[in-house]
């Protein structure tokens, strides 16, 4: 299976010297979801920044299919990766349509940036709100949703893009149990049948096992556990990681791993 993102001993400092990643390295395959696990400040949100070109790397390398990250130009790299950030601030207060559309930009061309978009990109839009279910608030402004709401317009967002790879940072951040499961069927079936490359930072044990192929568990900047989602659920350093013990158990439908917290 062919890589879509791979790292090579990446490194990555804030200003002021503090080390964020410290000799990250491996390699994401194409249609695969792959979560990024690990206690707070361990670097999983800087590692995505790092995936999606919007931090360099102080050392080692990122690469987008077979080419250095770094060689893509921003449009290039747009029409390839899009990102669902935590959360947004809202300066110019749009309505959802709008910020659904921006998800368009990489894709206009000269004669589309005067008047209205094209018919391509307007059923692009349309088809981004109907999949997140969002259509019926594509005409409130931002600052009148709900933490969940604004995450799912934001997936919105990003699936208008129509990359191939996409970095969801806590994506289920602000949502309810039901609409975080709604939100994970959804990008279970990107990946199932639009074959979509996932990257994932999650905080949720109980769940990732159900959904993930793989997992990194990072620690201090670095991957300390690496492989299929089923290994590193029950690998005993998962416990030191977390100063926890965990109870293993097999989803009886699913029959995937579960951690939950005796």
């Amino acid at each position: 299976m062919a890589a879509a993102l791979s790292l090579d001993h990446v490194e990555f400092r804030w200003p002021g010297g503090q080390a964020a990643l410290s000799g990250v390295s491996g390699t994401v395959s194409e249609g695969t979801w792959l979560a990024v696990i690990g206690p707070n400040g361990a670097g999983k949100s800087t590692l995505l920044k790092v995936m999606a070109g919007w931090e360099r790397p102080a050392a080692g390398t990122v690469r987008l299919w077979d080419r250095p990250l770094s060689t893509y130009r921003i449009r290039e790299r747009a029409r390839a990766i899009a990102v669902v950030p935590q959360r947004v601030g809202h300066p110019y207060d749009l309505t959802v349509r709008t910020v659904v559309s921006l998800g368009r930009i990489s894709r206009h061309r000269w004669w589309d940036r005067v008047g209205r978009l094209g018919e391509e990109h307007a059923q692009a839009v349309e088809s981004a709100l109907a999949l997140t279910g969002t259509r019926d608030l594509s005409e409130r402004r931002m600052s009148q949703l709900s933490g969940g709401e604004e995450k799912r317009v934001l997936l919105a967002m990003a699936l208008a893009q129509e990359t191939p790879i996409l970095l969801l940072d806590e994506p289920t951040a602000f949502l309810d149990p039901g609409h975080a499961r709604d939100f994970l069927e959804r990008v279970r079936l990107l990946v199932r049948d639009q074959a979509k490359t996932v990257v994932m930072a999650y905080h949720d044990l109980v769940t990732v096992g159900l959904y993930c192929d793989g997992i990194w568990a990072m620690d201090r900047g670095r991957v300390v556990l690496a492989g299929p989602s089923g290994s590193v659920l029950n690998h005993p350093e998962l416990q030191r990681l977390y100063g926890l013990e965990f109870m293993r158990l097999t989803h009886p439908r699913h029959r995937r791993p579960m951690l939950l917290f005796p």
